[in-house]
């Protein structure tokens, strides 16, 4: 049956999509820009022939613009955050995608409470635009843990949207969710920091995470951090010659030893940020390299063999994260340094999509139902909005 609000709902989503203001889609359809802004506020609706028209410019069927398609059940958000970026979804019960969101850092260790609520308010808003009857949102990030952060952000959450069932965990929670529902194992997630897991059941013990300045965990940042005082230590004579000096000072525009105060002005993103010069120099056989990714790597594997041997976690580890996820040799480096007897696991589909598993459980969704549906157009979709 055809009900106005979906197509009005369904022209002004596919429009945003395409990056198209109402007055550009008028200028092509060839109308007013007040028709089309009456068809997005469902006060008129486009005749046959307009209809066919904005779905050949907006790249759509005619199905998906009437909501032929649409579905009807509970409608869900799922959130992973962390230290450099938070990744939003919006979807149904079916495994139906309507949006994908990718904003800044929502880690209140890095950003502060304030800030943290902002975006991830921010980042909601967007989507209920395109969908206004959300039942759950599930967040999981790093940082809330920390000093009762998840909770604070929940009740700041809460304020906001009254009416919608909203749970804030740990992003550790989001990377077991994306790979198993066992109930003890390692979890690990390295990119901008690191962080190791041992869940037995549903206790979770934290042993690192414990920030930039504290933990040493074989971190993106605490490899950046190194490149740099391999390069001021070479550029100064007290330490030896590497690749990782030049490569530093190319990124920079400016001699190494000029850097140190533009480093203290940036976060550890920043830091983080030279990591792939390390690797560089690496796959060009640079000796303090290899020595920087080797002795990185065992430091993350020493804390995983710890866990693994001291709780319950029944010998599977799952290694998460961009530095482990997304590059073979520090993922190797790891693997020849873990205990042999661990069985290893790395997820096959993103940390968000773990937190939309989390969502539909919260929301009394069973998942293997739309597990299928939900990877696939979350893969099809490939792109985020802006």
């Amino acid at each position: 049956m055809f009900q106005m609000k979906y197509l009005a709902e369904n022209i002004r989503k596919y429009r945003s999509a395409k990056k198209l203001t109402q007055t550009e889609l008028a200028s092509i359809l060839k109308i007013s820009p007040q028709s089309v802004s009456k068809w997005e506020c469902a006060q008129t609706s486009p005749d046959i022939e307009n209809l066919c028209l904005i779905a050949s410019v907006l790249e759509v069927s005619v199905d998906q613009l009437l909501g032929s398609d649409q579905f009807h059940g509970k409608v869900m958000i799922g959130i992973d955050g962390g230290g450099s970026k938070t990744e939003f979804v919006l979807f149904a019960e079916d495994g139906t995608i309507f949006e994908r969101l990718l904003l800044g850092a929502c880690n209140p260790n890095a950003v502060g409470i304030e800030e943290s609520a902002v975006l991830l308010q921010r980042g909601i808003d967007e989507l209920m635009e395109a969908h206004r009857e959300v039942c759950g949102i599930y967040v999981g990030s790093s940082g809330f843990l920390t000093g009762g952060n998840g909770k604070k952000i929940r009740s700041i959450l809460s304020k906001v949207y009254p009416q919608i069932k909203i749970r804030c965990e740990t992003d550790i929670l989001n990377v077991i969710a994306s790979e198993t529902d066992e109930e003890n194992c390692v979890a690990v997630i390295c990119g901008t920091g690191s962080v190791v897991y041992a869940k037995e059941r549903e206790e979770l013990t934290k042993l690192s995470g414990w920030g930039f300045l504290l933990s040493g965990s074989g971190s993106g940042y605490d490899i950046g951090r190194d490149a740099l005082r391999a390069a001021l230590g070479d550029a100064e004579g007290l330490t030896e010659n590497t690749l990782i000096t030049s490569l530093v000072e190319t990124k920079l525009g400016t001699p190494v030893s000029q850097c140190v105060q533009e480093v203290y002005q940036h976060d550890q993103s920043y830091v983080a940020s030279f990591t792939p010069l390390v690797f560089d120099a690496y796959g060009r056989g640079d000796a303090v390299a290899k020595r920087i990714l080797i002795e990185n790597a065992n430091s993350l594997a020493e804390l995983i063999n710890h866990a693994a041997r001291n709780y319950d976690c029944g010998k599977k580890v799952i290694l998460s994260g961009g530095l482990l996820t997304g590059n073979e040799v520090f993922l190797q480096l790891v693997r020849d340094a873990l205990d042999p007897d661990l069985t290893v696991m790395i997820p096959d589909i993103p940390q968000v999509l773990g937190a939309c598993r989390l969502c539909a459980k919260m929301c009394g969704v069973d998942i293997s139902k739309m597990d299928e549906k939900l990877i696939s157009q979350y893969h099809e979709r490939g792109q985020y909005n802006a």
